[in-house]
């Protein structure tokens, strides 16, 4: 008898737990397939939202545009002139004194180291074309004759010395009282010759101008060789 009852006990908690488990397998069912939901999320608070104004331009208005504004232009500062001072009366001074003009000194010959200097031409001869040779004479600062004075002449196969106003017949041709002259040649001839003046006064008669160089060209233009000698000092 007690069997009875203990194999029925375990036969209805059988059952009871069967029907548990085919419960709780539909339960999981209606989850899983989401029949039934036993936690549901909050439901979400809904948000206004303003509706957005478009302003709609009536026919025939214009939409107004914008117009930059124009940047004013700096022009620099002008430089405003000082005030001009306005010049007082004028002093009237008493007229300068005249004095009478100074006399201008005439010119005379450069100085040089030499106590006599000297200025040579070519031209043509006094007797013509045929003649050929070296002539001159001596002066002072005034033009003055220097008479007695020796020259020197050589070159072209000629040493020579001659006085300066020692022939009148020279004076007389040249025009001067301290003429000199010395002929070389009978036709125009090319050649050169060299002359200086010596000092009368001395025994040695040491040379008182620079030896003058004359290149004679060759033609009756030129034949002669014409030498001033001016004191200087």
């Amino acid at each position: 008898m007690g069997d009875d009852r203990r194999t029925a006990l375990f036969n209805v908690l059988t059952i009871v737990t069967l029907v548990a488990t085919v419960c709780l397998v539909g339960f999981y069912g209606l989850v899983a397939f989401d029949v039934f939901n036993p936690f549901p999320p909050p439901t979400s608070i809904p948000v206004a939202v303003l509706p957005e104004t478009t302003e709609t331009p009536t026919p025939g208005e214009s939409i107004p545009t914008w117009t930059p504004t124009t940047t004013p232009t700096m022009s620099p500062p002008t430089d405003t002139p000082a005030p001009t001072l306005t010049p007082s009366v004028t002093p009237t001074f008493p007229p300068t004194p005249t004095f009478p003009p100074t006399a201008t000194p005439t010119p005379r010959a450069t100085r040089s180291p030499w106590p006599f200097t000297y200025e040579l031409t070519l031209n043509s001869p006094q007797y013509g074309c045929g003649w050929t040779g070296v002539a001159g004479q001596v002066q002072d600062l005034d033009g003055n004759p220097l008479i007695g004075y020796p020259v020197h002449i050589w070159g072209a196969g000629l040493d020579m010395v001659v006085n300066s106003g020692a022939d009148a017949r020279f004076n007389t041709v040249y025009g001067h009282q301290a003429a000199w002259e010395q002929f070389f040649d009978s036709h125009p001839k090319q050649m050169q010759v060299q002359v200086q003046l010596h000092d009368p006064y001395r025994e040695d008669h040491l040379p008182i101008s620079e030896a003058v160089v004359i290149d004679m060209p060759g033609y009756c233009g030129a034949a002669l060789g014409y030498v001033v000698f001016t004191q200087n000092h």
